[in-house]
C-alpha cells in the first residue's frame, strides 16, 4: 500500500532526527528483522575507515632535527608540538601534497590560525593551540606537509625522509566516532518530513509489527557534514554490493553483431597467438595489420569476414584454414566449422576475376589482370652470407621491395648476387619489383 505522497510503507526511509555542525542522528526504517544490525555494522565500519580526508603527514622546524628536542623559549617540547599538530582539522582540495608555512615571534600562544594557507586548503579549527612562546626573543618557524588519504597512516611506515623532517601519525578519517542502535520500528519517529515541500508520511502502527528501525549517530571533525558522510558510506556499500549482485550475470552481446560460436571457444584456445600457426609472412602480416593476434579472434570470424580483411585473399584463407584444421583448433559451432568445400570453393559474388586472389599491391584497377602473386625479386644479403645462402625477402606494406640504386649493394637481383651498386643515372629508374610491375602493367595497357 502506498501513502499519499507516493512512498511505500514497506520501503525503508531515511530521516534526519537531529543535526549539528559536527553531529548527526539519523533513523532508517522500517527494516525486516536482522537488517538493522547488518546495515548498522556495515555503515559504521565504512564511516570509520573508508571516507577520504586530509591531514598533516610531516613537519620541519627550524634548527630542530628530531622530535626528542627542545626549542629555546618555547614551553612545549617537540613531541608535544607534534601531538598538537595531529589535531589540526583542515580540508585540502589538491591531489598532491601541499606545504604550509608557520612563522611566529614574540611571547604568546601559537595558534593554527597563524598558518599561512594557500587557496586550495581550508582550516576548520583555527583556535587550536600548537605551542606557547614565553619570551620576546622566542621565534618559531615551521613547515607543515598536508596530504589527502583514507583511514590512518602511521609515522613508522614512512622511511627515507630527509634529515630534519619529522613524520606525524596522520588520521585522514573525518569521522572520529559512530554509534548505532537497533530498536522496534516507531511510527511516530518514521512519520516525519523527508524534504522541504513534502508532506509527512502516514504510517499505521499495525503495519510496523515485527519490523525494526536503525538509529545511527555520526560525529565528525568539522571537515564534512554528517549527512554527506552517511550518503558517501551508503554509496561505497552499494558499489561493493553491486559487484556481488552482478556475479554470474549473463552479459548480452553487443547489438548488430552475430556472436554465434564465441561462447564455445575454450579460454586456453582463445589465447593462442597466431605466431604458433606457422603462417606465411604475407598471411601473418594481413592478420596482424587487421588487429588479429589470437586464434580466438580468427575463430569468431566467418569466411566472408576474413576475405573482407585488407589484402587477405582466397589463398591466404585456405592456408589459414589448413593450419587450424591440421592442429585441431576449430571447435564445433564456430563460424569456421564448415565443410572444406565452402573454404576451398568460391562463394557467391566472390572469386570472380583476379580481385579474389591475394593482393600484394593495392593499386589494382577495374579489369586489371596484373599478376600480383609474384614473389619479390629483391633479397637482402645479411653480413657473412654468400651467394648460396638463403636470405629473407624485404617487402614494405605495399608488397614491393625497398631500397634504391644507391642502396643496392648486398642485394640479390634476379636470383644473382649483386656485389656492386646497380648502374644507372638519375633519369633511369632503379630496377625494383615495383617498377617492373608498373612497366608490365603499362605494356599491357598499351
Amino acid at each position: 500500500m502506498a501513502s499519499e505522497n507516493g512512498k511505500s510503507k514497506g520501503v525503508p526511509n531515511v530521516l534526519a532526527v537531529a543535526t549539528a555542525p559536527n553531529y548527526g542522528r539519523f533513523a532508517i526504517g522500517p527494516l525486516e528483522t536482522g537488517y538493522g544490525v547488518t546495515l548498522g555494522n556495515a555503515l559504521r565500519r565504512i564511516l570509520l575507515s573508508s571516507l577520504p580526508g586530509s591531514a598533516v603527514t610531516s613537519i620541519r622546524i627550524q634548527n630542530v632535527y628530531h622530535e626528542f628536542s627542545c626549542i629555546p623559549f618555547v614551553r612545549e617540547d617537540v613531541t608535544q608540538i607534534v601531538l598538537n599538530v595531529k589535531n589540526i582539522c583542515l580540508r585540502s582540495y589538491s591531489d598532491r601534497a601541499v606545504r604550509l608555512q608557520l612563522s611566529k615571534q614574540g611571547p604568546g600562544p601559537v595558534l593554527a590560525g597563524d598558518i599561512e594557507l594557500p587557496a586550495n586548503v581550508e582550516l576548520v579549527n583555527p583556535e587550536l593551540v600548537l605551542a606557547t612562546l614565553d619570551s620576546p626573543e622566542a621565534f618559531l618557524e615551521m613547515e607543515l606537509t598536508v596530504e589527502r588519504g583514507r583511514g590512518y597512516a602511521s609515522s613508522d611506515a614512512r622511511d627515507g625522509m630527509p634529515i630534519g623532517s619529522i613524520p606525524v601519525d596522520a588520521i585522514f578519517s573525518p569521522i572520529p566516532k559512530v554509534n548505532y542502535l537497533v530498536e522496534p520500528a516507531s511510527a511516530e519517529l518514521l512519520a516525519g518530513e523527508f524534504a522541504d515541500g513534502q508532506e509527512p508520511v502516514e504510517i499505521e502502527p499495525g503495519s510496523l509489527r515485527g519490523l525494526e528501525q536503525l538509529l545511527i549517530e555520526i560525529w565528525t571533525d568539522g571537515t564534512i557534514d554528517p549527512g554527506e558522510a552517511l550518503s558517501m558510506a551508503g554509496q561505497y556499500l552499494a558499489q561493493h554490493s553491486s559487484l556481488i549482485a552482478n556475479f554470474n550475470r549473463v552479459v548480452a552481446p553487443p547489438p548488430g553483431r552475430d556472436m554465434a560460436g564465441v561462447t564455445s571457444i575454450p579460454a586456453h584456445l582463445f589465447e593462442i597467438p597466431i605466431d604458433e600457426l606457422n603462417l606465411s609472412m604475407r598471411t601473418y602480416n594481413c592478420l596482424k595489420r587487421s588487429g588479429i593476434t589470437k586464434v580466438g579472434q580468427v575463430l569468431t570470424k566467418d569466411r566472408k569476414e576474413l576475405l573482407g580483411l585488407r589484402n587477405f585473399g582466397q589463398k591466404s584463407l585456405v592456408e589459414l584454414y589448413d593450419s587450424l584444421k591440421t592442429r585441431d583448433l576449430i571447435p564445433p559451432g564456430t563460424p569456421l566449422d564448415v565443410s572444406p568445400d565452402e573454404i576451398y570453393g568460391q562463394g557467391e559474388g566472390e572469386g570472380e576475376g583476379d580481385g579474389a586472389e591475394d593482393a600484394d599491391v593495392d593499386y589494382q584497377g577495374e579489369g586489371d589482370d596484373l599478376d600480383t602473386d609474384t614473389e619479390p625479386e629483391g633479397y637482402l644479403g645479411e653480413p657473412g652470407m654468400d651467394e648460396s645462402e638463403e636470405s629473407a625477402a624485404v617487402v614494405d606494406n605495399l608488397g614491393v621491395s625497398e631500397g634504391s640504386a644507391a642502396m643496392s649493394r648486398g642485394i640479390f637481383v634476379d636470383d644473382e648476387f649483386s656485389a656492386t651498386p646497380i648502374e644507372g643515372d638519375e633519369d633511369t629508374a632503379p630496377d625494383t619489383v615495383e617498377n617492373r610491375q608498373l612497366d608490365k602493367r603499362a605494356g599491357r595497357e598499351a
